[in-house]
């Protein structure tokens, strides 16, 4: 499989080598996960929905 190369803010190429983060495997992990979600189109479920409704509520953004 052919490799691709990004570029990391000097800052967040410092966190990635100070906590020790492998870098390849974290961005995989993480564009795997997008690609998954993208055949949810968006759409959240009824406890995503009232978990991101009580989070705002806490944060004072939603008054129920």
């Amino acid at each position: 499989m052919p490799r691709k190369t990004i570029s990391l803010p000097e800052d967040l190429a410092d966190f990635v080598d100070n906590n020790h983060i492998n870098l390849s495997r974290f961005v995989q992990d993480k564009l795997r996960e997008l690609a998954e979600s993208d055949d949810n189109k968006g759409e959240l479920t009824e406890d995503q929905a009232k978990e991101i409704a009580q989070k705002l509520e806490d944060l004072g953004y939603l008054d129920r």
